[in-house]
């Protein structure tokens, strides 16, 4: 595979503290877990974990720390060929977060900790040779630090279309709950839009999700303002629904949805989003399928996640064509 098919992941990189529970614990009491371990996670950095057990070359950028308990992300990076040199380094303490597993309910509680971690900046981007990259995937976080950085690509895609070489495509991932990121979302490709922040933007449905941010971009672009660069088209948006399934809709406005994969027992829900992202992307730039197969290839693989511990069974993952 040539250093053209790498896929970036832009976003976080944090450490999991993972406690797994026969039970979710009561408040103000003292229960031992069944098992505990640490484990790399971030959005970002677990798209690029799957994409690396689906067989694709990836690289993470984001802010690293040489702080100790640092040092064990860096490795497991290093040891799973998810490229990271050109990480920006800093010494503050990383972020971090405290994971409850349930296994009678195979529900995932997270508890998150960042106490002003340095964030990446434009200028790290600008060090990147774009030339390298097919898909550049962006964690919707720092409106103005990734609002430069997808300009930037965007700059370089018709750069690259005016010389007749092949472009970069450009997918947001919208899951923190924050208005001010359907910026991203509008200079995107893809838009990738979690359960969470569709409730949060008043949808109830994967089918409301879809189309009421279709809107919200249209509303966006015209309305842009006459210095802002206008965009060819609005862009497609992928909604996966957790247990209920997912849906997309194309630029074109062609529409489709597949229900969630039955799980006999959910054994292990954390990440399963980040699965879901990754088994797209990867259907989508590697199998260069179309994105009603794509998706329905991210549901599959989401689906398969949530039976196994942990992300390195998916590299025994099986696409059925419905």
């Amino acid at each position: 595979m040539t250093d053209r098919q790498r896929i970036l992941c832009v976003g976080m990189c944090v450490l999991d503290i993972i406690h797994i529970c026969e039970k979710y614990p009561s408040e103000d009491t003292d229960k031992r877990s069944l098992t505990g371990h640490w484990q790399r996670g971030g959005n970002a950095s677990n798209v690029c974990t799957v994409l690396r057990q689906l067989g694709a070359e990836c690289e993470f950028l984001g802010m690293l720390s040489t702080a100790a308990a640092f040092k064990f992300l860096q490795q497991d990076c290093t040891d799973r060929n998810i490229h990271i040199e050109n990480c920006p380094m800093c010494e503050e303490n990383p972020p971090f977060s405290t994971v409850i597993l349930a296994e009678n309910t195979g529900s995932r509680t997270i508890i998150h900790s960042n106490p002003g971690f340095p964030i990446l900046k434009f200028q790290h981007f600008q060090n990147l040779k774009l030339s390298n990259y097919k898909w550049i995937h962006f964690e919707g976080r720092n409106v103005t630090e990734t609002s430069r950085m997808i300009w930037e690509v965007r700059k370089y895609k018709k750069q690259a279309r005016d010389r007749g070489e092949e472009s970069i495509t450009v997918s947001v991932e919208l899951e923190r709950l924050d208005m001010d990121l359907l910026a991203l979302a509008r200079i995107a490709d893809i838009v990738i839009l979690s359960k969470d922040m569709s409730e949060f933007l008043g949808w109830s449905t994967y089918y409301e999700a879809v189309y009421g941010m279709r809107q919200l971009l249209q509303d966006l672009q015209d309305t842009a303002k006459e210095t802002d660069k206008k965009i060819e088209a609005i862009p497609s948006i992928v909604c996966p629904w957790g247990s209920e399934g997912c849906a997309y809709l194309r630029s074109d406005s062609s529409y489709g949805s597949f229900l969630a994969i039955p799980a006999t027992a959910v054994v292990d829900s954390l990440g399963a989003g980040d699965t879901f992202v990754a088994g797209f992307i990867f259907a989508q730039c590697i199998l260069n399928m179309d994105i009603r197969m794509s998706v329905d290839y991210a549901n599959q693989v989401a689906g398969f996640k949530i039976l196994h511990r942990g992300y390195d069974m998916i590299k025994k993952f099986q696409y059925r064509k419905t």
